[in-house]
């Protein structure tokens, strides 16, 4: 994708140094700053995420590289980057606090209007003045780094709501799923777990398969018994397929998944009277979920972007990214014709409304996976016919693609 992405670090005196980054995989333009309260501590902690956020992005897009900003990169007072004039920008500050302070160098960052992210160790927070209040901070525990997943999904390198399917043996993990299932929920993971979320007398296969395509991420709990499971199989199968998110998380030295390489493992052990894993390693565990999960999600949409734009261009089509996230095409006299917005997920209304209200003379295009459920299936056919916005799954690309470029 074609976007920049400007950030901001804020120097002891309250003035900001400036650096531009290109190819940013989101599909908008971000400008971040990032200020901290006033000690030493609150600094190293600001520059530690600085240097953390931008390797975790340089990880996901190799071709995201340095390059020299319009103003030079010289020291500004808050709010005098030209990147905040850009009305289709995002913008995000980042306040940074050792737990301690509640001061700031530059007290106009208090006056900031748009996007705000608190950051904040748990367990050692001081009370921030507006409008920085605690409860719109994100916590770390061990590392400041695990607060980039949040920033991700605030900035549109993935989605800012974390779907999780957990697969496991009811016989061998019920308790252990339960207690996983419970802690995601609470950090605010839509989580599937079979017994809590499919309803009686519903089609088991049919509900199932659409609740794995609406999720980016597989937790497997490998246990005893685990492989013996028919409907293990047709998850492993489909998450391949379909190119989930996989983590297996080996219960007790148990037999692995031969599917899964040991990169997407982790030992976890249980205890032998609770059978629930302690409190210390269900911490570590949500955080590497959530990561990995931040990951999925992007690899996932760059996927079928690469091959809506490869099918394109292989019919000697034109194709960019604008600043929504859109993939501008044009007819072969050079008009732009259409909009195509892609989900790694099947569509929602918000898909349509969001692609309706982008444009207005082109034609508008979702593309995302198939539906599994018949029901859904039927609501969203009903939706692309009633509205402007048509629908095509990833299956149906080549025939877009002849449609738009014939």
């Amino acid at each position: 994708m074609a976007s920049e992405l400007i950030i901001q670090l804020q120097n002891k005196d309250g003035s900001f140094n400036c650096e531009k980054f290109d190819h940013l995989p989101s599909p908008k333009s971000v400008y971040i700053a990032i200020c901290f309260t006033d000690n030493s501590q609150s600094e190293r902690l600001a520059i530690d995420l600085k240097t953390k956020l931008i390797t975790s992005i340089t990880n996901l897009e190799s071709n995201f590289i340095s390059s020299q900003p319009p103003c030079g990169g010289i020291a500004v007072g808050f709010n005098g980057c030209q990147a905040i004039g850009i009305p289709d920008n995002l913008k995000l500050l980042i306040v940074v606090s050792d737990g301690v302070s509640n001061t700031f160098a530059e007290p106009s960052v208090l006056n900031w209007t748009q996007t705000t992210l608190p950051v904040v160790q748990l367990g050692n927070h001081v009370n921030l003045p507006n409008p920085f209040n605690i409860f719109n901070a994100v916590f770390w525990k061990n590392s400041i780094d695990e607060v980039i997943p949040t920033i991700f999904g605030l900035i549109g390198i993935s989605e800012e709501d974390q779907r999780i399917f957990i697969s496991y043996r009811r016989d061998d993990t019920t308790v252990f799923a339960d207690q996983l299932f419970d802690r995601l929920n609470h950090e605010g993971f839509d989580v599937f777990l079979d017994r809590f979320s499919i309803n009686p007398a519903v089609n088991f296969q049919n509900r199932l398969y659409q609740e794995l395509a609406d999720k980016a991420m597989i937790v497997f709990l490998e246990s005893p018994t685990f492989l013996s499971s028919p409907w293990i199989q047709l998850e492993i199968a489909f998450a391949k397929k379909y190119r989930l998110g996989l983590l297996a998380l080996n219960v007790d030295s148990s037999i692995q998944i031969p599917a899964i390489d040991n990169e997407y493992r982790i030992a976890v052990s249980l205890s032998a009277k609770t059978k629930q894993i302690d409190s210390a390693a269900l911490d570590n565990l949500v955080i590497e979920i959530r990561q990995r999960h931040a990951v999925a999600l992007y690899r996932m949409r760059n996927y079928l972007n690469s091959n809506i734009v490869a099918a394109l261009e292989s019919k000697g089509a034109t194709t960019s990214f604008d600043n929504n996230g859109f993939i501008s095409v044009a007819d072969k006299a050079g008009k732009l014709k259409y909009k195509i917005w892609t989900t790694p997920r099947p569509p929602k209304v918000n898909d349509y409304h969001y692609s309706d209200i982008s444009h207005a003379s082109v034609e508008k295009v979702i593309v995302g996976p198939e539906f599994k459920e018949h029901k859904r299936e039927q609501v969203n056919t009903w939706l692309s016919q009633k509205s402007v916005v048509k629908y095509y799954n990833e299956g149906e690309i080549l025939s877009l693609t002849n449609l738009i470029y014939p």
